[in-house]
């Protein structure tokens, strides 16, 4: 059993049944599990609960859950010392949930009854499941004596439990760190206490950094403790807690790296300089604007005299490179001749594969640096030429090498990755050194010396060039269909060339991207899609729709569409098709009109085959959006072309002057084209406001999506402005100084203005601004709407849809998932039922939310602040009520930050008027840039307000209908009469309510049967 304390057991994702609704249910499920007799089945209904936990991670099923543990946590069994165990593992996996408990005092008193156990090894299962409590009850003056006594403990068990949890603690709580400082002092000091029970208290210091005095304390005995004890594992030790103490404090990082430098110098035992050089890295990806030009200049010696043992070599080249690698460099004074870089070109041709790959790491850092901050291509050619001289090196040495492995599939040589990566940052400096490492990786796929692996690797370098810079591989595109011809014949494929096919094939489109495609490429492209496996023919397919080949996918996704397994594939596969179809019809010849009419029909097609293939799981609902704005974009630029047209089809009547004349409107010389112009210029708008409430929608969309969608919008916006040009009375004051969108802004901001899919959409848009103030020239020079106006609108339309649009990453893939989940307070007892308040009473709503993540939470952005807006609307407000002068309408709003991807709110909704109520809660969120993302969900609940029979006030009521022997004579006063049929009910003395007034009794005759 001590065993399992020294190793931590694990349990598989056994989950939750599918059948379980609620939380409360899963909790009851698990709970008849917890009672069981039988040790195992209190074990597997243990291992469940982190599952539990994340399903719901609400305050109220956390608390009762934790209870519960606690509680079986006590009992004393047989076999319950394996059943604390498991309790412990929960605790410690689900310790982002733990600051949820609610009865705190009462999960104490349960773990800690265990404590006056005679069994060390349940009393060290407690110690162990307080330690992770610490970030709930670290103050806990009780906890803390607790753990204090345990430090007195004889068996070793329970010794390494009371550590583990003095190290939780003094993390957490500052009394509890300054208490214990003497104490480990004392104990380290001590002869009776064990070497590796010091050094396992040494470790403990490291976390004291609640303030400067503790840690100046702290500090100072750290370095008593490295001049008493010099033997290397107490070195090691203190050394690494100084490090760990130092980067929490930052004051002190400058002189713990004098610190470790000075052992780097003076020190001779390997293990010593090897943990030393481990610190130093990590100091110098943490902070390396704390290093001094003298620190690194200690370290580039050291590097050199070292050049006997390479594995040292290379860890120093390491922290280099991590110190080279950070935004702000030190205060390194770089030139073509400093040390570092004649350090680089000592090392770079070094004999150890390892030590070069290291070095060109480094020299690729401070070249890429200097290029982009002094404007040095010297330094970057260099290390082009030394990294192409390392890759072939190490492409020469897996010819050489007869080895079995060398000659698998699978074989990757050592360094091959690094060299890759580092010329391709290098290429993309200077258009000469892409073209130069094109050539280069194309030879080496051309004499097919790597493995199949490898070559893997030299084609997505390609791609990555490919991917960035337009017509850098076209010279390259024989021996790629030649690579892609061969693997053709050898079908079927394997695991390895199959992916490699998806790669030369992705090389090709990139090649074709913007261009025509040559009837061999095409025909070479169409074979492999053939001659692989469906999943990767549609990753062909896909490609092909990402980089605007429509043509070319639309015949993929036909022959792909009816090879599926299930109705909704086949509606997803069919969609693409016809989006496919759609986006390739404008750029059919023939009448423009028709065909954007038909790309509009093609992609309304397309919209209705989505709205077939989602799910519940997976709604689609970007992808759906997405196709409708391009339907949308087609059918504004068709009635754009429509209006032009409509000049010469339908010209201005004979009395068209005479108006103009008279309303001192000049468009009204034009007849109706104006109209339908100014038509087509809301339209545009209102597309370019439905991309913005798009690109709002979707916060895990990459970079290069939202810039796709942004450049969407500004086209819409372009064109817009360009109608505006010609049909506003005041178009003089906007074309004298137009300068038409900022793209650069838009991509800078976004980052994905990189990749050749959005370079062709911003050289289209640069085109259209040219062609938008062209317009605003002729513009002040010709007025009103003329023939040469329309010209350049037909111009600008065109150029805007005449090129193919590659579709983004996120309508096919999502790489981050972030889902939100909120639980509403109170509920209706029967779902459907309204909620009952009263108009005197308020009404508490309480929000509960979940932030869900999926594999990679934050690849992109995450959420930082969540914003909930409750809106409460009357539906149906009594007529009677018309006249209060109440506003029964509300709207609230609250931020609350999440903690552990959980937040919650309160809001407090008056309903001072009777009637039925629909209370809307809207969730935003804003991301690290303070940027705000309309994500939702949306939740609603029904509320009726009804009047407070004790605070019921007198309102207008509707007359009620009186026998006509109850009809009242006219009075002196002339009061108005009622009609016939209809009785007044009897005035009262003033300030008394008509409520309390008998009523008329009528003798009505029962109704014969």
């Amino acid at each position: 059993m001590a065993t399992a304390l020294a190793r931590p057991i694990s349990f598989p994702d056994l989950g939750l049944n599918e059948q379980d609704q609620d939380g409360n249910s899963a909790l009851l499920e698990l709970d008849r599990g917890l009672k069981s007799s039988r040790t195992g089945e209190q074990c597997e209904a243990i291992s469940k609960f982190p599952a539990l936990f994340e399903k719901y991670p609400f305050p109220i099923l956390i608390n009762s859950a934790l209870l519960k543990l606690a509680e079986v946590f006590r009992q004393e069994t047989p076999g319950s010392n394996f059943v604390r165990v498991c309790v412990v593992e929960v605790v410690e996996s689900c310790g982002r949930h733990l600051d949820k408990l609610i009865n705190v005092d009462e999960f104490l008193r349960r773990i800690t009854t265990v404590m006056h156990s005679n069994d060390p090894l349940a009393r060290a299962l407690t110690l162990r499941t307080l330690g992770w409590m610490s970030g709930v009850v670290g103050e806990n003056r009780q906890v803390q004596h607790l753990i204090r006594e345990a430090l007195d403990a004889k068996e070793s068990v329970e010794l390494q439990a009371a550590i583990m949890a003095a190290e939780k603690y003094a993390a957490k709580s500052k009394t509890f760190a300054m208490n214990m400082c003497e104490r480990l002092t004392h104990m380290i000091g001590g002869l009776a206490t064990p070497v590796d029970v010091k050094l396992q208290l040494i470790q403990v210091f490291q976390h004291m950094h609640h303030d400067a005095e503790t840690a100046a304390t702290v500090r100072s005995l750290c370095l008593e403790l490295l001049k008493e004890y010099p033997t290397q594992r107490v070195v090691i030790t203190t050394l690494h807690t100084l490090t760990q103490l130092a980067a929490h404090i930052l004051v002190d990082i400058p002189q713990q790296v004098d610190l470790l430098m000075g052992y780097l110098e003076k020190e001779t035992r390997l293990g010593v300089r090897q943990a030393v050089l481990g610190e130093l890295g990590y100091l110098a990806e943490t902070a390396p604007h704390a290093w001094s030009a003298e620190n690194v200049e200690i370290l580039v010696e050291f590097t050199r005299s070292s050049q006997h043992n390479a594995a040292m070599t290379t860890t120093a080249l390491s922290v280099l490179a991590s110190l080279t690698a950070a935004p702000a460099l030190p205060r390194i004074p770089l030139t073509p001749d400093c040390s570092l870089v004649d350090l680089c070109r000592e090392c770079v041709y070094d004999g150890n594969i390892q030590v070069a790959c290291r070095a060109i790491q480094l020299f690729t850092n401070i070249a890429i640096y200097m290029h982009e901050e002094q404007n040095t291509r010297v330094v970057c050619e260099e290390a082009h030429c030394a990294a192409l001289s390392l890759l072939q090196s190490v492409v020469c040495a897996v010819q050489l090498d007869d080895n079995n492995v060398a000659n698998s599939e699978e074989f990757i040589p050592a360094g091959l990755r690094t060299c890759l990566v580092c010329t391709v940052l290098l290429a993309k400096t200077s258009p000469t050194i892409m073209c130069d490492l094109a050539s280069t990786l194309t030879d080496i796929l051309a004499d097919c010396i790597l493995s199949v692996c490898g070559c893997q690797l030299v084609c997505e370098a390609l791609a990555s060039l490919g991917g960035s810079r337009a017509d850098v591989l076209t010279p390259h595109l024989p021996p790629i269909l030649k690579l892609i011809q061969k693997f053709t014949h050898d079908a079927p494929l394997n695991t390895h060339k199959t992916k490699l096919m998806g790669t030369l094939v992705t090389l090709v489109m990139q090649v074709f991207h913007g261009h025509v495609w040559s009837s061999q490429a095409e025909a070479a492209v169409v074979a492999a899609s053939k001659c692989v496996h469906l999943w990767a023919a549609f990753c062909m397919a896909r490609q092909a729709s990402r980089y605007g080949h429509h043509s070319l996918a639309a015949g993929m996704y036909a022959v792909l569409s009816w090879r599926v397994c299930s109705d909704q594939q086949h509606f997803w596969v069919s969609a693409l098709g016809e989006v496919s179809r759609g986006e390739a019809s404008p750029l059919a010849s023939g009448d423009r009109a028709s065909n954007l009419t038909a790309a509009n029909t093609h992609l309304h097609r397309a919209l209705s085959a989505l709205k077939a293939a989602s799910t519940s799981s997976q709604p689609m609902t970007f992808c759906q959006e997405y196709v409708r704005l391009r339907a949308e974009t087609f059918m504004c630029h068709a009635q754009l072309l429509h209006a032009c047209l409509s000049l010469r089809t339908a010209p201005p009547p004979a009395i068209a002057a005479s108006l103009a004349t008279s309303t001192r409107d000049d468009l009204l010389r034009c007849g109706r084209v104006s109209q339908q112009l100014a038509k087509s210029a809301r339209d545009f708008n209102s597309l370019a406001s439905q991309y913005g409430t798009l690109y709002q929608s979707v916060f895990d969309a990459d970079p290069q999506t939202l810039c796709n969608i942004a450049l969407l919008q500004q086209g819409s916006l372009l064109v817009a402005q360009g109608i505006e040009i010609i049909t506003r009375p005041s178009a003089g004051q906007l074309t004298e100084d137009y300068t038409g969108p900022d793209l650069t802004t838009i991509t800078s901001k976004l980052g994905g203005g990189e990749t050749v899919e959005t370079q062709t959409i911003i050289t289209v848009l640069e085109e259209a601004t040219t062609m938008v103030r062209r317009l605003a020239q002729v513009s002040c020079e010709v007025k009103p709407v003329r023939e040469q106006h329309l010209q350049l609108l037909q111009g600008i339309s065109q150029v805007l849809t005449s090129v193919p649009l590659p579709y983004p990453r996120f309508f096919f893939q999502t790489l981050q998932k972030t889902t939100i989940t909120l639980a509403l307070l109170p509920q209706p007892r029967t779902p459907g039922d309204p909620i009952s308040v009263q108009t005197s009473s308020q009404l508490a709503v309480k929000v509960e939310g979940v932030i869900g993540h999926g594999r990679r939470p934050g690849l992109f952005r995450s959420v930082r602040s969540v914003t909930l807006t409750v809106n409460s609307v009357i539906q149906n407000r009594p007529q009677h009520t018309m006249d209060l002068k109440i506003e029964p309408n509300e709207t609230l709003t609250q931020t609350a930050e999440p903690h552990n991807d959980f937040f919650a709110a309160q809001f407090l909704l008056g309903f001072p008027v009777p009637g039925l109520y629909q209370v809307t809660v809207d969730t935003s969120v804003t991301d690290d840039s303070d940027d705000a993302w309309q994500t939702g969900p949306r939740h609603t609940l029904t509320v009726k307000s009804q009047e407070d029979p004790a605070n019921k006030t007198s309102v207008p009521q509707a007359p009620r209908q009186a026998p006509p022997s109850q009809y009242v004579a006219p009075t002196s006063q002339g009061a108005a009469v009622p009609p016939p049929g209809v009785s007044v009910l009897p005035t009262g003395p003033p300030g008394t309510s008509t409520a309390s007034q008998p009523l008329s009794q009528y003798n009505i005759g029962r109704p014969v049967l």
